[in-house]
């Protein structure tokens, strides 16, 4: 680790442990403070990367909890709290003025399904599907815990995959499109021919799931996405996609049948 990066860690463990015990983010503190005497607590992914891209003022996502603790010991506290179990393992629940997630360790989509072993907190930045996405903020220590690549990825606006293995085929190329429409950030290769890929194949499918779960909307009503498919198999680099709005170019051949969602967890 480098001196800048142990004091990027430190400004962000800071400047996450500042929310979840103030004004604004008190619910998700009360919250840990409840899950905590089951196992240690890990706020993962979307949170912490939010509050490293732009601060505390840009985080719109849920809050993603892991608890180290066995499978079923959550259960009947997550189910007085009004938890439901979602189709992936964890529970989702309101809690004050944040939508959770919360997943026991061993229930995080790539430690259930053998794609990562995951022995402790600190594996969870193996199992994201973007490598900006690698970052937990452990809530008893205060410390963060993030990938190799997390602030390259997060100074250089450039995203790459982490773990291709993915439970949610359609969200993410959906949330890949986000990406790069909304965020203006770009793709490497790998990243952008994973997406001209999956957009060939289920172009209409990413589409409709992007309206139906309000992400991507500007990309939906007023984006030529075949300019933007042909850009991408072109360069192979997302930077050119964001040039790419108004001439109309035909998509790639489909490469046999559409591969159905396969919905979304950690």
């Amino acid at each position: 680790m480098t001196i800048s990066q142990h004091v990027l860690d430190h400004g962000l463990s800071s400047d996450v442990a500042d929310f979840i015990r103030g004004p604004q983010g008190h619910d998700i503190g009360d919250l840990i403070d409840r899950l905590s005497p089951v196992g240690d607590c890990a706020i993962f992914g979307g949170l912490p990367r939010d509050f490293a891209r732009e601060g505390r003022n840009s985080f719109r996502s849920d809050v993603d909890v892991v608890v180290a603790a066995a499978p079923g010991a959550l259960d009947a506290l997550l189910g007085q709290l009004g938890g439901e179990r979602n189709r992936f393992g964890g529970y989702r629940l309101k809690y004050g003025r944040f939508d959770f997630d919360v997943w026991a360790l061993q229930t995080t989509w790539a430690a259930s399904n053998d794609y990562v072993a995951v022995h402790s907190l600190t594996d969870l930045v193996k199992t994201t599907f973007f490598d900006c996405d690698a970052v937990l903020f452990h809530c008893r220590t205060l410390e963060i815990t993030r990938s190799e690549r997390f602030w390259a990825s997060i100074e250089h606006g450039i995203v790459d995959i982490n773990l291709e293995a993915n439970p949610h085929y359609i969200g993410t190329l959906a949330r890949t499109l986000r990406i790069l429409f909304d965020w203006q950030q770009q793709l490497t290769p790998r990243l952008a021919n994973y997406l001209a890929e999956g957009i060939a194949r289920s172009r209409n499918e990413i589409l409709d799931y992007a309206t139906r779960n309000g992400a991507g909307l500007g990309l939906a009503s007023g984006t030529d996405l075949d300019a933007a498919i042909s850009a991408l198999y072109e360069h192979r680099v997302g930077k050119a996609v964001l040039k790419c709005k108004s001439v109309s170019v035909p998509l790639p051949p489909t490469p046999g049948v559409d591969e159905p969602p396969r919905g979304s967890a950690l």
